[in-house]
């Protein structure tokens, strides 16, 4: 898991380390029944957003701006709306192996 975290920090660009953190957040919530594919409650701010992955907030604005405009999710009010879960899987290759964990989250 640790690989893949910092492979993602070399290999993506912005927009797809955070599409990348909020599928990992929507897979994981979903396992324990706190989330779906169609999105989760997230009190997290822009501002930790950024932190967490090495941006500035101004940047994870302009991230999420696009990632709504492209109709991929919305992160707004404490929720996250994902609109299309394979379409945002397929941009950033997400890979549900690197979590162990089996299921039909991606089917």
């Amino acid at each position: 898991m640790v690989v893949e975290h910092l492979c993602g920090i070399g290999r993506r660009d912005a927009l797809e380390r955070t599409a990348h953190l909020l599928l990992e957040l929507s897979v994981r919530l979903t396992l324990v029944t706190r989330g779906t594919r169609d999105g989760f409650a997230c009190p997290l701010t822009q501002y930790h957003l950024a932190d967490a992955l090495g941006l500035s907030a101004v940047h994870v604005n302009r991230v999420l701006r696009e990632l709504r405009e492209r109709g991929l999710l919305t992160f707004q009010k404490g929720k996250v709306t994902i609109h299309d879960f394979d379409r945002l899987v397929d941009l950033v290759e997400f890979d549900l192996a690197y979590l162990d964990q089996e299921g039909p989250l991606l089917q």
